[in-house]
């Protein structure tokens, strides 16, 4: 390592190549100031207008808060849903369990058997195949 920074000083030296014109930088803030734009004065009333080839919405200080009220309606629907689903998919699980347990009445085997279109003559037919 150091023999290549050697290698390097003595190859460029260690002077500066880098320079600049004399007196740039005397006026360079207020050169600055004015080559940028004048700053228009925004208005509340939320106008569109194009600068630049680019959109910019000029006030519009009602903006914000309406975003933010948005934002929060869309957390608040997404956490029903969320708990919504949640709690359906446990209702599911105990309906499996409780169906791997054996421990259905009778009810809902008649509901089931309504839901399928299913009489006695097709569910003896059924167990008679097996």
């Amino acid at each position: 390592m150091v023999n290549e920074e050697k290698y390097l000083k003595d190859l460029i030296g260690s002077e500066n190549h880098f320079r600049v014109p004399e007196g740039y930088f005397d006026n360079f803030a207020s050169e600055l100031m004015a080559k940028l734009p004048e700053e228009s004065q925004k208005t509340d009333g939320g106008k569109v207008t194009k600068e630049g080839g680019k959109l910019k919405i000029v006030g519009g200080k009602w903006l914000r808060p309406l975003l933010a009220v948005a934002a929060c309606l869309l957390v608040a629907v997404m956490s029903v849903t969320v708990y919504l689903n949640k709690q359906q998919d446990v209702a599911s699980e105990q309906e499996l369990v409780a169906m791997q347990e054996g421990s259905y009445s009778d009810a809902y085997f008649d509901e089931a058997a309504d839901y399928a279109m299913l009489d006695n003559c097709d569910i003896y037919a059924y167990l008679a195949n097996e």
